[in-house]
């Protein structure tokens, strides 16, 4: 059994919900992806879907954070990786205010339209209800907004089906509108402020759901369990999984360069926005790191003699999260092999893979000097920029 059918099964055992599609409003294609039109429509969570009546176009699903879901049955294949379908802003889970499951007590007490009050008396559940109360200015609680939906279509659009110049993404496959009954009863719904705009939904694919330490019950920083769950067993899958994350880790670090444009004496390129790697991206099987919430995701313009300075900065805003969970996998990489090395030693290690990960890399590319171990950014007619990763190799502490 290889690593994709061995976390397709598991997937398969962990169904907690059930989602059910209806017609959308409005939607949008990514169009690289309109051999799946057919998954382009809205899904409700249970609340909603008992709320409106709904029963029919019922799918097993998995929680996913608060407000997404994921279908183990709609899969697709891309690079010989399996991609599940996920609804992102299906409803939401957990009180906004109080906390804890989002309970029809919970949702009654957010409820301005006393016509609906007898409905949400008979509702069986809570759990994926959609809400009307702005979320952070940019949102409905349990759907998208607009801006961010747009976003995130657009980014997947830069992107050669996952890969944005080899970094990883989560694409986006369409976005849609909710029926207009839907969100107008939907807005009738919060605690403090309405959301303006319309209400969106989200289709994306994802390899898995195993986030680095943060948001999932799946972490990479349990290696032993992960490992497992993907159905890794040798040295050399487990090996080749960490020059994976090693690969695709420098590739999302350094998306700033991958996708800059000078025009005269200014460059843009895309940066991270109010998101990190412990809780937005997820790790596929085979170890390659999938940026998921592209909505963090915006274009900034510098000066051009700014260039280095943002590049620089955006690889060292996030490398903590990265590297924390590299140490994780390589610790248990050398305990899989039974040895024990000491820090030393094991950078030295390190050292050697990452020259193996990047050895092809198009943009980024190791470079060791005076026992330091650098990480080389080139794009043509730009400043190289040069980022210290190992330091001091072969010194002992």
């Amino acid at each position: 059994m290889n690593s994709n059918q061995s976390y397709q099964e598991y997937l398969n055992n962990s169904i907690d919900l059930s989602l059910f599609e209806v017609d959308c409003e409005e939607r949008i294609i990514n169009p690289q992806f309109t051999s799946l039109k057919k998954w382009i429509n809205t899904y409700l969570g249970p609340g909603s879907a008992q709320f409106h009546e709904i029963s029919t176009g019922k799918y097993s699903a998995i929680m996913v954070e608060n407000r997404n879901a994921i279908i183990p049955s709609l899969s697709t294949n891309i690079n010989d990786t399996t991609y599940y379908l996920c609804a992102k802003g299906c409803g939401a889970y957990e009180d906004m205010f109080y906390g804890g499951e989002l309970t029809p007590s919970r949702i009654k007490l957010a409820c301005r339209n006393p016509k609906y009050l007898p409905k949400i008396e008979s509702l069986k559940t809570g759990l994926g209800f959609i809400m009307g109360e702005t979320w952070m200015g940019e949102s409905p609680y349990g759907a998208m907004g607009e801006e961010n939906a747009v976003n995130e279509l657009e980014i997947s659009q830069l992107a050669e089906f996952n890969s944005i110049k080899g970094a990883h993404i989560c694409p986006v496959i369409g976005i849609t509108t909710f029926a207009p009954e839907i969100e107008k009863a939907a807005r009738d719904f919060f605690w403090f402020r309405e959301h303006p705009e319309t209400f969106y939904q989200v289709l994306r694919l994802m390899p898995s759901n195993v986030r680095l330490y943060f948001e999932s019950n799946d972490l990479i920083s349990e290696p032993a369990y992960i490992f497992s769950l993907f159905g890794l067993n040798s040295e050399k899958e487990i090996e080749q999984f960490e020059l994976n994350f090693i690969k695709s880790g420098a590739a999302l670090l350094t998306l700033y360069s991958r996708t800059v444009k000078q025009e005269a004496d200014k460059v843009s390129g895309l940066v991270y926005r109010d998101v990190w790697f412990d809780k937005d991206c997820v790790v596929a099987p085979d170890g390659t790191i999938h940026f998921a919430d592209l909505e963090g995701l915006r274009w900034q313009t510098d000066p051009i003699n700014e260039y280095s300075e943002t590049a620089l900065y955006e690889w060292e805003r996030l490398a903590f999260e990265f590297l924390f969970a590299l140490i994780k996998i390589d610790t248990y990489r050398l305990k899989l092999e039974d040895r024990q090395l000491k820090w030393p030693k094991q950078r030295e290690e390190l050292a050697l893979l990452v020259h193996l990960a990047l050895s092809k890399d198009k943009y980024a590319h190791p470079e060791q000097k005076d026992k330091n171990l650098n990480i080389i950014v080139e794009v043509p007619s730009l400043p190289q920029v040069k980022i210290p990763l190992l330091e001091k190799l072969g010194v002992k502490s």
